[in-house]
């Protein structure tokens, strides 16, 4: 594998993505009882925005870092700006990925397994949670933990899905592995991450989702630059499968204020609506 998170932590993609998933876990905690949470690709869990890749991609700059800048008395991002340990008037340092974010979720009465492919990666998720109650980092394949693990004793909780795309089959295998996992687990909260290059390739992958006719799907898409008209991402979506109470309302809050404050002279476009009913129809 080819693809370093270091260049890009910290990016207008990862700020969308861990937004969701912080009131994800917040929605999670309203109960007492335990929950379970799985991270198919953990990567490291924390990333060093001085390091010499993050000063390169500049990503982060674009940003985490922008949106503290202009953003950090925006209500909707509070939950979030808490979450990666973020103030206003400071620079942040070091940027919590999904693991880490996590891993700081957890009561004492709930537990999770971090999976990273890559051993280096793994080894520094290791050492970045270390002391953390309940949670376990295993080095292997993440799609197969979906069989392994799946349904959890705790019969709540959440699995985020967020591999890097880079294998031309990986939407194939994403999705063998993310049926599989359902299957066994109807009643889980599922993220799944994906990224947009374009109008095209967006309309592509909603298409792969709403065909596996899977009943409360939630859609949560971010662009921050004009379709075509920017290398790499223009933006990034999340499947979520089973979206909590009120994640919709709050997600297009959550959304709308990273787009206004990230967007390339206001394009792109902040969107939360339902992919797919309560019900499927027969």
């Amino acid at each position: 594998m080819n693809y370093q998170h270091l260049y890009h932590a910290g990016n207008f993609a990862d700020v969308a993505k861990h937004a969701a998933l912080v009131e994800c876990l917040t929605a999670l905690k309203r109960k007492d009882k335990a929950f379970f949470a799985l991270d198919t690709h953990a990567g490291r869990a924390v990333y060093d925005l001085r390091s010499a890749q993050a000063r390169k991609s500049g990503e982060a700059e674009r940003g985490v870092l922008r949106l503290l800048e202009r953003g950090a008395n925006e209500p909707a991002l509070a939950n979030y700006f808490a979450a990666i340990g973020a103030r206003a008037g400071t620079r942040l340092r070091r940027y919590p990925g999904s693991a880490a974010l996590i891993a700081a979720a957890l009561r004492p009465q709930d537990r999770a397994v971090l999976v990273e492919a890559v051993p280096a990666e793994a080894r520094a998720a290791e050492r970045a949670v270390r002391g953390t109650r309940r949670v376990r980092v295993e080095t292997g394949d993440g799609y197969a933990a979906l069989k392994s693990l799946l349904p959890p004793l705790e019969r709540r909780g959440l699995v985020l899905i967020d591999p890097a795309y880079e294998a031309v089959e990986e939407w194939r295998t994403l999705l063998r592995a993310f049926t599989e996992g359902y299957r066994r687990w109807p009643t889980g909260l599922y993220l799944i991450w994906y990224p947009i290059l374009d109008e095209r390739q967006r309309r592509t992958a909603l298409a792969r989702l709403e065909a596996l006719r899977i009943p409360k799907v939630l859609s949560a898409e971010l662009a921050i630059h004009p379709d075509g008209g920017a290398t790499g991402l223009v933006g990034s979506g999340l499947a979520i499968v089973n979206p909590p109470f009120g994640l919709e309302a709050r997600l297009g809050e959550i959304y709308a204020a990273i787009h206004r404050h990230l967007a390339a002279d206001d394009a792109g476009y902040a969107q939360v609506a339902r992919l797919t009913g309560e019900r499927m129809a027969q």
